[in-house]
């Protein structure tokens, strides 16, 4: 799988490309931190966790980050394969970060995607 890499698309006049896990997992990036209704011609594109990322942390809202992450991934990503199991969600401080475990529909190969979606030094 290829992908153009983003943000630094173009580098010295020509288009910089990301192969195999590294564009399975910018493309995650992408999809996770897309707010819905935002994307001109398909507005359920993207996820809702930029809303619930700011709510009370109990049981039930890490259950709707989980569904919320499940749902986009097995609707707009049928490259990878993921069990909802296979979706953890840690927190330390200013961090928010989300582990994958999927397999790749490509090569069958399994692999582990680690995204940050908060953090607020780097803001």
């Amino acid at each position: 799988m290829n992908a153009i890499r983003f943000p630094d698309m173009i580098n010295l006049n020509k288009t910089s490309i990301v192969y195999d896990k590294e564009a399975t997992e910018q493309n995650l990036r992408l999809l996770l931190l897309s707010y819905k209704n935002t994307m001109l011609g398909d507005p359920y594109f993207g996820s809702n966790l930029q809303r619930l990322l700011y709510e009370n942390n109990n049981l039930i809202l890490q259950s709707l980050v989980v569904d919320d992450i499940y749902s986009a991934i097995t609707t707009y990503m049928p490259q990878i394969k993921v069990n909802r199991n296979n979706i953890s969600i840690s927190s330390d401080g200013n961090n928010v970060s989300v582990k994958i475990v999927a397999q790749n529909m490509l090569d069958y190969s399994f692999g582990e995607y680690n995204i940050n979606l908060l953090n607020v030094e780097e803001m």
